[in-house]
């Protein structure tokens, strides 16, 4: 994952193309920089996200793959503005095609993740408007390889285990990693 760092909670927020970052979050931003600087800034972002949404409403996890990590619509747009290489995974609930590349995607991130690629799931009908906006996203199942803060590449519906390490391999090689 990138390991660069964001020195004060603006520099995250100007960064972040959700709209109005939430207070509560920058500020557990902040004191998480200020008491723990040996973590990179997306590891950083994470935890504060984690524990924003322990505090508050939890992202939806039932139809999340073993190895992701479940959240809101809105987290997930920090988090990829401000991580080098994500796969975001956008699922429903009573859907078949969602169980099949749940299943194939927890094959590749669940024992041994790829390093450098963040992991996250989002419920699809709780982020539709912005996932929209943001992405293009129009239902699930749909995977999104995002680089440098934009969607590199996606799969709609099943991919295959063969096809999700070959796009974790393309996303590494245009990152240089």
């Amino acid at each position: 994952m990138d390991e660069g760092r964001v020195d004060a909670p603006q520099d995250f927020a100007a960064g972040s193309r959700a709209e109005g970052a939430d207070r509560t979050l920058l500020a557990t931003y902040a004191v998480l920089r200020d008491r723990l600087p040996d973590l990179s800034r997306v590891q950083t972002l994470v935890t504060s996200v984690l524990l924003d949404s322990a505090e508050s409403d939890p992202a939806p996890a039932s139809g999340t793959p073993k190895g992701f990590l479940p959240v809101h619509g809105a987290d997930a747009i920090r988090i990829v503005d401000n991580c080098a290489r994500c796969v975001v995974y956008v699922w429903r609930d009573d859907c078949p095609p969602c169980e099949t590349i749940r299943s194939n995607l927890g094959a590749v991130f669940g024992n041994d993740p790829p390093d450098g690629v963040l992991p996250l799931s989002v419920y699809g009908p709780d982020a539709a408007g912005r996932l929209r906006e943001e992405y293009d996203v129009v239902g699930g199942p749909t995977t999104l390889f995002t680089l440098d803060g934009r969607v590199d590449a996606r799969f709609v519906g099943v991919a295959e285990v063969d096809a999700i390490e070959r796009e974790i391999g393309i996303l590494r090689d245009r990152s240089g990693q």
